[in-house]
C-alpha cells in the first residue's frame, strides 16, 4: 500500500513542479523581455578574429557581446550583429572599431555610442537614437598586411624613377656647372694678372715722364705703385681661395654621386627581393604566396587564440553549504568548486559529508549439502566522504548535469528564475539502491539569493523523495526534509581573500 501511495505522491510532485516551473518561466520571460538590450549590426570587410560571444567594449568597459556573424548577400561583406546590454543608449553617429586584443590574432569590438547632437556642415544637428535592428554606419577596420605590401609594391617603381632622374641630373648638369665655374676663375685670374702688368708698365713710363717734376708728383706715383702692388697681392690671395672653394665643391659633388650610386644599387636589390617574394621564391616567398601555409598558420593561430581565450575567461565559484535534516537530526556539509569556461558550460566538483554515511552492498551465496543454497545481502555503511564530478550545460533559464553524484552515477537539472536569484534543482542518483528493494535517491532543492549579491543563499528542500520506509533513523536513509544556507565566492572574492591572507601572513612573519 505504501508503494502505491509513493507512486501517487511522485506523480503529484512532478505535476506540481511542472506547473510552478511553467508559470515562473512565463512570468519571468514576460518580466524581463522589456529589459533586454537592443541588437545592432555593422558591415565589415574582414570579420576574421571575431567570434560569437566575443566582448564589445566602450572605454574598456563591457557593454555587450557579438550575437552572430553572417555574410550579407547584398554587399558580399560580413554582417556582425551586436547584442548590447540593457541601458546602453546609441545614436546614429555611433562608431564601431575592430581592434586587436593580443598578438595571437584575437580581436574585439570597441564602440563609441555617439552623442545626441553633432555638427554637420558647420551646423548643430540632433542625432537619431538607434533602435533594435538598426545598422551602425560608421565602421573602422585596421589596415591588413596585404594592403601595406601592395602600397609598397606600387611605390617602389616611382621611387626608382626619381632616383634615375637625380642620377642623370648630378652626372650631367651639376658637373658641367662646376667645371664652367672653375674655368671662369682661371681665365679671370690671367686677365687680371696681365692688366696689372700693364698698369705697372704705365706707371714706370709716367715716372720717367715726370722725373723732372716736383717731389709731389713723385710721391703720388709712389703711392700709385703701392696701391697696384696691394691689388696684385689681393688678387693672388683671392685666386687661391676661389680655387680651394672649387676643389671643395667638386669633392662634395663626388661624394654625393657615390651616395646616389649606392642608393641606386640598394633599390635594385630591394626590387629584386620583392620580385622573388611576389613570384613565391624562397622560404619567405612561399610563406606569402602559398595559400596552404597561410591557412595552416591561420588555423594554428585560431586554435591558440581559442585556447588562451578559454583560459583567460575561466571563472571559478567556490561554495560552502550546510543542510540540517529534520527527521534524521543530522547535518550535511558540502564543499563545492564550479569551473565556468563559458557562460553556457560548467564543471561541478563537490566533497560531501553526509550523516547517512557511504553504503556498500555485498551479496553472499552459501551452498550446503544439508540446507541447500542460500544467499544473503549485506549493506555496510561507513563515514567515508562522498564526492561529485559533473559536467553541466546551460540552455536559457535551464541547466542540465550528468556524471558522478555523491560517489554514484546520476544526473540532475536546474531551473533559474527571477534573474537567477531563485533556482530549483532536482538530482537523481544511487540507482544501485534497487538491489536492496529501494528506489533511486531523488533530491529536490530550492535556493534563494537573499541580498542579490550571489554570495549568501538560503536553501530548503526534501531528500530521498521516493523511499518512505526508514529501517533506522540516522544513517538508515529514507525520506527527509532539510533547511540550510550557502556561502559562494567568485574570482574577485578569492583574489581579495588571497591578498588579505597574504598580507596578514607577511605581517605575522615579520613580527
Amino acid at each position: 500500500m505504501r508503494r502505491s501511495w509513493a507512486s501517487v505522491t511522485v506523480g503529484l510532485l512532478v505535476v506540481i513542479v511542472g506547473a510552478i516551473s511553467y508559470f515562473l518561466i512565463r512570468s519571468t520571460s514576460e518580466h524581463t523581455s522589456g529589459s533586454k538590450g537592443i541588437k545592432v549590426w555593422g558591415l565589415f570587410h574582414d570579420a576574421s578574429g571575431l567570434f560569437e560571444k566575443s566582448r564589445v567594449q566602450t572605454a574598456g568597459i563591457s557593454v555587450g557581446e557579438i550575437d552572430k556573424r553572417e555574410l550579407d548577400p547584398a554587399t558580399a561583406r560580413a554582417r556582425v550583429t551586436i547584442k548590447m546590454l540593457p541601458g546602453i543608449t546609441m545614436y546614429e553617429n555611433a562608431v564601431v572599431s575592430k581592434k586587436s586584443a593580443s598578438l595571437l590574432g584575437e580581436y574585439y569590438l570597441e564602440i563609441d555610442p555617439g552623442t545626441p547632437f553633432a555638427e554637420v556642415k558647420g551646423q548643430p544637428k540632433a542625432m537619431r537614437q538607434l533602435k533594435d535592428g538598426d545598422q551602425i554606419l560608421n565602421v573602422r577596420e585596421p589596415t591588413a598586411l596585404g594592403d601595406i605590401m601592395a602600397d609598397v609594391g606600387a611605390l617602389l617603381p616611382i621611387l626608382h624613377d626619381i632616383l634615375d632622374d637625380v642620377h642623370r641630373l648630378t652626372s650631367g648638369t651639376v658637373t658641367d656647372i662646376a667645371e664652367n665655374i672653375n674655368k671662369l676663375i682661371e681665365s679671370n685670374a690671367d686677365t687680371l694678372g696681365r692688366l696689372l702688368t700693364r698698369v705697372d708698365t704705365i706707371a714706370a713710363n709716367v715716372e720717367g715722364v715726370t722725373s723732372t717734376e716736383a717731389g709731389d708728383v713723385k710721391e703720388s706715383i709712389k703711392n700709385v705703385r703701392e696701391i697696384t702692388e696691394s691689388i696684385k697681392s689681393l688678387i693672388g690671395t683671392t685666386q687661391g681661395q676661389v680655387a680651394g672653394t672649387g676643389t671643395k665643391v667638386q669633392g662634395s659633388i663626388d661624394r654625393l654621386q657615390s651616395t646616389l650610386d649606392n642608393l641606386d644599387k640598394t633599390m635594385k636589390n630591394m626590387e629584386t627581393v620583392t620580385g622573388r617574394l611576389e613570384r613565391g621564391e624562397g622560404t619567405a616567398g612561399k610563406l606569402l604566396t602559398d595559400d596552404a601555409i597561410a591557412n595552416n598558420i591561420e588555423n594554428i593561430t585560431e586554435d591558440a587564440s581559442g585556447f588562451v581565450r578559454g583560459i583567460t575567461k575561466l571563472q571559478t565559484v567556490v561554495g560552502l553549504r550546510t543542510e540540517y535534516n529534520f527527521i534524521s537530526n543530522g547535518v550535511k556539509n558540502y564543499l563545492s568548486v564550479q569551473l565556468i569556461p563559458r557562460p553556457d558550460k560548467f564543471y561541478l566538483i563537490e566533497l560531501i559529508e553526509d550523516p547517512r554515511g557511504y553504503s556498500s552492498t555485498a551479496r553472499t551465496v552459501t551452498n550446503s549439502s544439508l540446507t541447500g543454497s542460500s544467499s544473503a545481502t549485506t549493506v555496510t555503511t561507513t563515514n567515508q566522504l562522498r564526492f561529485s564530478l559533473m559536467l553541466g550545460k546551460r540552455i536559457g533559464p535551464a541547466a542540465f548535469r550528468f556524471g558522478i553524484k555523491e560517489s554514484t552515477g546520476g544526473f540532475g537539472g536546474d531551473l533559474y528564475m527571477l534573474d537567477d536569484r531563485l533556482s530549483l534543482s532536482v538530482d537523481v542518483f544511487n540507482f544501485a539502491a534497487s538491489n536492496v528493494g529501494q528506489y533511486p535517491r531523488v533530491k529536490g532543492t530550492l535556493s534563494w539569493d537573499v541580498f542579490s549579491t550571489k554570495t549568501f543563499y538560503v536553501v530548503a528542500g526534501a531528500d530521498d523523495l521516493l523511499n518512505y520506509t526508514r529501517p533506522k533513523a540516522g544513517a538508515g536513509g529514507g525520506f527527509d526534509y532539510f533547511l540550510g544556507a550557502q556561502l559562494s565566492f567568485n574570482d574577485q572574492d578569492l583574489k581579495s581573500l588571497l591578498l588579505f591572507g597574504g598580507g596578514a601572513a607577511a605581517g605575522s612573519a615579520s613580527k
